[in-house]
């Protein structure tokens, strides 16, 4: 659908759109890979030179830091025992970050992508009455508006329920680094620089990603609803057939498009600040 879309782009002015959402897509995916570089960096860099970024030991420490801690069938305080189980961990994680911001990441392009595609289509709306063969091309607007809904849906049905159970995730994770937070300055504890750096990146990587979410959704929904403000700043210039062909697109229009949570919320900003 993407190469697709570009290759009928008719125009530099249309280009020009595509251009910029998909440089705010780059621009997205770069910020979240970074964050994920620099936890990448207090998972595996810091713990390669002794310094751990747990707070609590226990017993199944083995005595040398690695990025994940759990229990081992085997003495990894040897060599190269030790060596190859942290180079497996890097690898893990490595992989597991990737992964993680990958999906949100291509969420993110489709969303823009979509966006632009909805931004052309309102230009072409918007100038219907300065072209000879408006019946033609709106006929066009409409075809490619209905498209453009199924990908949304396609979309929807495709990450409601990752959604749903993102959202879960991160208001279980606000609920233990909230309750962390509130043992640090209940017990007086002297934090090092590096854990708090750490605990700071953690927080803001998960409200960012969050944040994100509803984001993408609130800018697809203001997107759309432009579709049918266009659509019904010209319906009175027209006759009566293209008014006709033209209503089929408003009465879509009218109705609200976003992602939802597993069908449960709608992912808007609302959504996030409440």
């Amino acid at each position: 659908m993407i190469v697709e879309d570009w290759v009928k782009l008719k125009n530099a002015e249309e280009r020009n759109i595509m251009i910029r959402r998909a440089q705010s897509a780059r621009i997205i995916i770069t910020f979240a890979y970074c964050i994920m570089g620099i936890g990448c960096f207090f998972l595996i860099v810091l713990p390669s030179f002794g310094i751990s970024m747990r707070d609590t030991t226990n017993i199944t420490d083995p005595g040398r830091p690695m990025p994940l801690q759990t229990y081992y069938i085997y003495d990894v305080t040897k060599s190269p025992q030790y060596e190859l189980t942290f180079i497996s961990q890097s690898i893990y994680i490595i992989i597991a970050m990737m992964s993680y911001s990958g999906i949100d990441n291509f969420l993110g392009l489709l969303v823009f992508h979509i966006c632009g595609q909805l931004d052309i289509l309102k230009n072409r709306l918007t100038n219907l009455d300065k072209c000879k063969n408006s019946h033609k091309i709106l006929n066009s607007c409409i075809t490619r508006h209905r498209r453009l809904l199924r990908v949304i849906d396609i979309i929807e049905d495709t990450y409601n329920v990752i959604l749903l159970f993102l959202f879960v995730y991160f208001a279980i994770l606000f609920a233990f680094y909230g309750f962390r937070i509130i043992t640090l300055f209940d017990e007086g504890n002297n934090i090092s620089f590096s854990h708090l750096v750490y605990f700071a990146s953690t927080v803001i990587n998960i409200f960012a990603h969050m944040c994100l979410y509803c984001a993408l959704g609130e800018i697809l929904v203001a997107q759309c609803n432009k579709i049918y403000y266009a659509a019904y700043s010209k319906w009175y210039t027209m006759n009566s057939k293209e008014t006709q062909n033209l209503l089929i697109l408003m009465i879509r229009g009218s109705k609200p498009v976003y992602l939802t949570a597993g069908k449960v919320f709608p992912v808007t900003m609302a959504t996030f600040c409440s």
